[in-house]
């Protein structure tokens, strides 16, 4: 007999749905150098360890606000002469790392963190060591991370998107092949922080009596990492519930040694933005990557944000990368 809490009445918002996001093609770069690291060279011989070693060293040097870190020499012979004695060369001084970003400053942030902090990728090492897939990635999250809104189209090949001045995004592409596309057990429409974390709805026997929706997408899929995008349902529930449950989450996916990205909400249903202000509490004490999508939509029209006064949505969405944003195309004449 399954066992499953009663189902939690569906809270949805006012329907609004994400256009598009500007630096999207960032965000999918900074997970790729971030988790995975350069697949091209087919030679390499790595184990999953060592190249994750490899991977964090990527990471530094590509990310980091300093300049990249300069390879260190061995240190030369000591040389003894008559007259003097040469020391060894010390190490190039490494750079210091960044002061801590303030949480109450978090429209201010990045749309795309500029470091990393040590903490996840000793996180990411592990979570590669325990069996997760370098290959893989989850969505968490409510309307705006299901399918084909949410990043689809990057399985279709070349009639599902257009890379344009970013070309060199399609190695990322190809090292996540398959997640983009996939069906995730953790996301839902009019879906809440609380609802995710809870037992699970589903009436099949693929997730387990008394596991959440989110833990059964992780056992099922065993990603690396996780985009974690929740709030907008929530502001009908209330910011206490919001937060207890947006950290439970966070933690039960750094147990597993996934490194979770949390990413901040176009919306201001709340009226105050103290739901991004959470979410970036969090990820600051967390220390986990979060992608500011406050930010990158806050300058588009109405904010980046419609309602739901499209049809006729096409088959397949089509993404189209610009310098300036990139768009999911699944209303035909009503996206931009």
């Amino acid at each position: 007999m399954k066992y499953s809490a009663p189902k939690p009445k569906k809270k949805r918002g006012p329907g609004l749905k994400l256009l598009g996001s500007a630096l999207f093609a960032a965000i999918l770069l900074a997970a790729f150098f971030f988790l995975t690291g350069n697949t091209k060279n087919d030679s390499t011989h790595l184990t999953e360890t060592a190249a994750a070693a490899f991977q964090e060293t990527l990471v530094q040097s590509l990310l980091a606000q300093s300049q990249p870190r300069q390879p260190v020499s061995a240190e030369p012979e000591v040389i003894v002469t008559a007259t003097e004695t040469t020391a060894p060369a010390s190490e190039p001084a490494q750079p210091a790392p960044p002061a801590a970003s303030d949480p109450a400053d978090w429209k201010e942030w990045p749309v795309l963190p500029e470091t990393i902090s040590p903490k996840m990728a000793q996180i990411y090492r592990a979570g590669i060591e325990a069996g997760n897939d370098p290959k893989a990635f989850s969505k968490i999250g409510d309307s705006n991370s299901v399918l084909p809104s949410f990043l689809a189209c990057f399985d279709y090949g070349v009639n599902g998107y257009a890379l344009g001045a970013y070309n060199d995004l399609e190695a990322a592409i190809h090292q996540f092949q398959w997640s983009f596309s996939r069906e995730s057990r953790a996301t839902k429409i009019g879906i809440t922080a609380f609802e995710l974390d809870v037992y699970h709805w589903y009436e099949d026997d693929v997730c387990w009596p008394y596991e959440s929706a989110t833990s059964c997408e992780y056992r099922l899929w065993q990603p690396s990492i996780a985009f974690i995008a929740l709030g907008t349902n929530d502001a009908l529930q209330g910011i206490d519930l919001f937060e207890q449950h947006l950290r439970s989450l966070i933690q039960k996916t750094l147990d597993r040694s996934i490194v979770p990205i949390l990413a901040t909400k176009a919306d201001n249903l709340e009226g105050d933005d103290s739901f991004n202000a959470v979410i970036a509490r969090l990820a600051a004490e967390y220390e986990v990557p979060l992608w500011n999508l406050w930010r990158a939509m806050e300058p588009l029209p109405n904010h980046g944000l419609r309602g739901r006064t499209c049809t006729q949505p096409r088959t397949r969405p089509h993404c189209a990368i610009s310098p300036e944003m990139i768009f999911s195309n699944t209303a035909g004449p009503c996206a931009i």
